[in-house]
């Protein structure tokens, strides 16, 4: 089967804007995806998109169209272990979430392929699968502290199996069938949510702080790090996480953590292991990320660590805390980055509704995450399938028909 490099299957690409805060003579409003829109961009979550006014003259050549994919060539990320090279498929369900146009922000480059040599969503999957692989740190060199990924050597050396369109075509819709259902669990969950907020909105009017504190209610901790010059403290049983774990997510359902530690490195961890149920926020740089763990879990010096005695009063100071994230930020102090103390948190007065308001706003809540995290477990499990399937099916080392068996039981 024949590879070919990416210079001769794209026939466009273009840098972004980034235009203007305020609107200007011969500028128009429009939409601006950044790299950090993708994730939420592709389930239709649209409201931190930003909205900037951009020369009328340069839109022609920036403005996205089905069948273009955005490529994030600038930024990146060495201390999370994210490298640029990251992609967003636009489709027409994509482009339905905006009113009016939308156009790639500066740091990331629209491309368009051959349509006669390749379908665009299939050279996606390629760079997805580039991206996944590894491959992608290849093209990248960091210039002033920002990572830059290389446009014209990535032309030359990134190759892409290019088997006829046919089988293109069914390989886009075995990938584009998990893909899709992720994105509706995702909107599950987000929607489920949102629901569960309104309740506590409704439950905690007119309800003010009493003599209670988060201290006083609640068992509150955090966590600490083995030591990283140990190599029996890491890649054990014990699931230990960080705050880029629980940033990352699109709900807030801990399943699982990018490291591990080892029963010698919980022994030398100052992280107690929390129960599946407690409340995990991020307490530093990024205050008010939130992850309820579904398996026990230890934590690095990054969290402030709820446990509550009983479930009704876990989902009323799980909403009352995500209810008041702008507070705890105004009491976090620092001069490297913010951090909350687990001592201000501590001290801080609790809404608390009489015992029968809490239990009716929990028969409301605790439902609505059960749909939301079973909605996020599914997609969990989709993203590893995705994943597994995707080089097998790029490289030819799987057949589709094989994968359409597979996919087909995952989806229905």
């Amino acid at each position: 089967m024949s590879q070919r490099p990416f210079r001769d299957l794209v026939v466009f690409a273009r840098g972004g804007g980034w235009g203007s805060d305020n609107p200007l003579d011969d500028h128009d409003q429009v939409s601006i995806i950044r790299g950090t829109d993708f994730g939420s961009v592709r389930t239709g979550r649209v409201d931190a998109v930003p909205r900037r006014w951009e020369k009328r003259s340069k839109l022609a050549q920036r403005v996205l169209r089905p069948g273009d994919v955005v490529l994030e060539i600038s930024g990146g990320s060495a201390a999370r272990g994210q490298t640029t090279g990251r992609t967003l498929f636009i489709g027409e369900e994509v482009l339905s979430y905006f009113a009016g146009a939308v156009i790639p922000a500066s740091f990331c480059r629209v491309v368009r392929f051959d349509i006669t040599l390749v379908e665009p969503q299939y050279a996606y999957y390629g760079l997805q699968d580039m991206y996944y692989s590894g491959r992608a740190s290849a093209y990248e060199n960091q210039s002033t502290g920002i990572s830059n990924f290389q446009f014209e050597r990535f032309l030359d050396a990134e190759l892409l199996r290019v088997p006829p369109l046919a089988e293109q075509r069914r390989i886009v819709t075995l990938l584009s069938a998990i893909d899709g259902k992720i994105a509706v669990n995702g909107r599950i969950a987000e929607c489920s949510l949102a629901l569960a907020d309104a309740h506590f909105s409704d439950a905690v009017e007119g309800v003010s702080t009493g003599p209670e504190t988060f201290g006083s209610i609640a068992q509150v901790g955090g966590g600490g790090t083995p030591s990283t010059k140990v190599p029996e403290y890491w890649d054990g049983n014990i699931a230990w996480a960080t705050p880029s774990d629980v940033t990352a997510l699109g709900a807030p359902y801990l399943f699982g953590t990018s490291r591990r530690i080892t029963d010698a490195g919980f022994d030398n961890c100052a992280s107690a292991l929390y129960p599946a149920g407690s409340i995990f926020m991020t307490s530093r740089a990024t205050i008010g990320a939130f992850a309820i763990p579904q398996i026990p879990m230890a934590v690095n010096q990054g969290f402030i660590v709820v446990v509550t005695p009983d479930e009704e009063l876990m989902m009323w100071l799980l909403h009352e805390m995500r209810d008041r994230v702008d507070e705890m930020r105004s009491l976090a102090n620092g001069s490297t980055f913010l951090e909350l103390s687990r001592k201000n948190f501590k001290a801080m007065g609790v809404r608390l509704p009489t015992p029968t308001a809490r239990k009716e706003f929990a028969g409301k809540a605790i439902p609505l995450h059960q749909v939301a995290a079973a909605a996020t477990a599914e997609s969990t499990t989709l993203i590893k399938l995705r994943d597994t399937l995707l080089p097998e099916l790029m490289s030819g080392r799987l057949r589709v028909r094989d994968a359409e068996k597979v996919v087909e039981e995952a989806v229905r």
